[in-house]
């Protein structure tokens, strides 16, 4: 794993405070801010991101997902990581809003392992 810092940026389904249901600008979330984000954190360390975003209903369970979409931003050191928010946040925190309205939780980890399983055929899960 090249990049093993991850910021993790996940907005929840409903708003702690308030209650009310997540609405998520998914079109200006990649048109703009992720552009935004590699502006302003690029110079400090940002190698990589991606996003998940989980269906509501879940269909696994038939509930509502704790969040509907996860970001994960890849820095090679904690430091840089420190630099990117320090020095980029006041242009990108104000951004939420546009795309938001309510404000992600955000966590810090470190990877640990990565595995790519390769050659493997799935036995009747797909196939016609």
């Amino acid at each position: 794993m090249s990049s093993k810092i991850a910021l993790v940026v996940a907005y929840p389904s409903k708003d702690p405070d308030t209650g009310d249901a997540l609405n998520f600008d998914m079109k200006y979330y990649l048109a703009s801010h992720l552009p935004l984000i590699e502006r302003a954190w690029g110079p400090y360390g940002l190698r990589s991101w991606s996003i998940n975003e989980f269906p509501n209903p879940c269909p696994l369970t038939g509930q509502t997902p704790p969040y509907l979409v996860q970001t994960t931003c890849y820095f090679d050191q904690v430091e840089h990581l420190k630099a990117a928010l320090e020095n980029g946040s006041e242009e990108t925190k104000p951004d939420v809003e546009k795309f938001s309205n309510v404000f992600p939780a955000i966590w810090v980890g470190e990877g640990v392992k990565q595995n790519t399983l390769a050659g493997l055929e799935l036995e009747g899960v797909g196939q016609a």
